[in-house]
């Protein structure tokens, strides 16, 4: 009882000022995500299904961008904990000009083989799904140079312990993206504004604005507003290769890890696409759903590598473990208390999207069993990996990721979805199987120590002056 009490004493206050706006701007975001999948699913369930799909890419786009937002996160945290707000800068600098390079490649090859990307993944999808996906991808990839933008921006200032600014800025990017998803998708007819629905591209076109608006909030707030990170002058941006491999350091193993799992869950979204729409439109939301369940596990994961990471800066390397591991007992906690108030309303979230049939059928199985098992091996599974990352071990934490998700989630829900025919609950059972055996490889690294070998600060160098 007394280490309890000394973990929340020593713990709390630094990871709860710090998560709590990551808690709030996630809720937030999620819910106008359900709210805006609510809206697409009164188009029919070919138009969800295509939403659902080409987010799927938009995932694995994310994912790239991860090995610059994750690495620049860290190394500004490092620096803000070794009291180098300089350093902190550039890195957070250098980041974005990093991130804008990549999307903008990116972007060129998705508007010239748009198409041959749809086809090539999701060749087995209906007819109608194709069409409604090739209108939304196309107005989407506008986005992602902008989302690459403001996703450096925020972690980064999330490094620097600032939350609520990005907090601030995701609640009004996703107001407008509800509005302006209402005006396009929905249609309005008002004295002063008379709408039609746009169907999906309504739905693009709302992102694409809301996205737009919050870039040009966070460029506004580092350059004129920050007190942490601030670029001082147009010379931050030249490119400066010390920095960036600093950077990358720690992102590119983060980056392949991310890109590889959101591969992973691609194929796994194959698997799912060959069942059937309906098998696809209850994934869609389910999964969308999930990621609500998330919410707290996720703001902690940030949380704790954001922490963690000052506290290696601070030379505290031997506190690591110990904050961590409350992380993650905390994580579970409040993941355990939002799945039991959410489980009673299954039903109800199935009819409130307008599943019903086969869909409604597979949408009760997969949350209902997600519902069960998440707060017991999500937050071991996911939170333990940050807090390595932040303390420079980030090449184990991307080995085991990808190999568990290659050889269990994928394998495993093959067999069970597609060879034994359990569907879509089958190719979710597969991804339990994936998290049980991340978390238990995870805690074995902690509790065997030889993360501690990598516990020290990256230093950057060739900083612009």
């Amino acid at each position: 009882m007394n280490v309890i009490t000394t973990s929340i004493k020593q713990y709390m206050p630094r990871l709860w000022k710090i998560s709590v706006p990551i808690i709030i701007e996630q809720v937030f975001i999620t819910v106008m995500g359900l709210v805006n999948t609510a809206m697409i699913s009164t188009l029919g369930d070919s138009a969800l299904s295509a939403a659902g799909m080409i987010d799927n890419i938009s995932n694995i786009v994310i994912a790239v961008f991860a090995a610059l937002t994750t690495g620049g996160a860290i190394v500004v945290a490092q620096h803000v904990g070794a009291g180098d707000r300089h350093g902190a800068s550039s890195a957070a600098a250098q980041s974005v000009v990093m991130s804008l390079g990549i999307s903008l490649c990116l972007f060129t090859v998705f508007l010239v083989f748009r198409r041959q990307v749809i086809y090539g993944l999701f060749g087995a999808a209906a007819p109608d799904v194709h069409t409604y996906g090739n209108q939304y991808f196309f107005i989407i990839n506008f986005s992602y140079p902008v989302l690459a933008v403001i996703e450096t921006i925020f972690a980064s200032l999330r490094g620097s312990g600032n939350t609520r600014v990005p907090m601030m800025i995701s609640l009004g990017m996703n107001v407008f993206n509800f509005i302006f998803g209402y005006i396009f998708i929905i249609g309005v007819n008002l004295p002063f504004l008379h709408t039609h629905s746009l169907g999906v591209a309504g739905g693009a076109c709302s992102l694409l604005i809301a996205r737009a608006l919050g870039m040009c909030a966070a460029l506004f707030y580092i350059l004129k507003k920050s007190t942490t990170i601030r670029f001082g002058g147009i010379k931050f941006f030249k490119p400066n290769w010390k920095v960036m491999k600093s950077v990358l350091g720690f992102g590119l193993p983060t980056g392949v890890e991310s890109m590889l799992f959101q591969a992973g869950r691609l194929i796994t979204q194959l698997f799912i696409i060959g069942m059937g729409t309906a098998a696809l439109a209850a994934n869609t939301v389910a999964g969308n759903i999930n990621g609500f369940i998330n919410v707290p596990g996720n703001s902690f994961t940030t949380g704790t590598m954001i922490v963690i990471g000052q506290m290696i800066g601070e030379g505290r390397a031997s506190e690591v473990k110990k904050a961590s591991f409350f992380s993650v007992f905390f994580g579970m906690a409040i993941m355990g208390v939002l799945c039991v108030a959410v489980y009673p309303l299954i039903g109800g979230l199935g009819r409130l999207y307008n599943l019903d049939g086969d869909s409604f059928r597979y949408f009760s199985q997969l949350l209902g069993t997600c519902l069960i098992v998440t707060p017991f091996i999500w937050p071991v599974s996911f939170v333990t990996p940050a807090a390595l990352r932040a303390s420079s071990d980030v090449k184990y934490t991307m080995v085991i990721a990808v190999a568990s998700m290659w050889a269990f989630r994928i394998v495993v829900g093959y067999i069970l979805g597609v060879h034994f025919n359990l569907g879509p609950v089958g190719v979710w059972v597969g991804m339990y199987v994936d998290w049980v055996v991340r978390g238990v490889m995870f805690v074995t690294r902690f509790t065997s120590g030889r993360w501690r070998r990598n516990a020290k600060v990256h230093e950057l160098e060739g900083v612009a002056e």
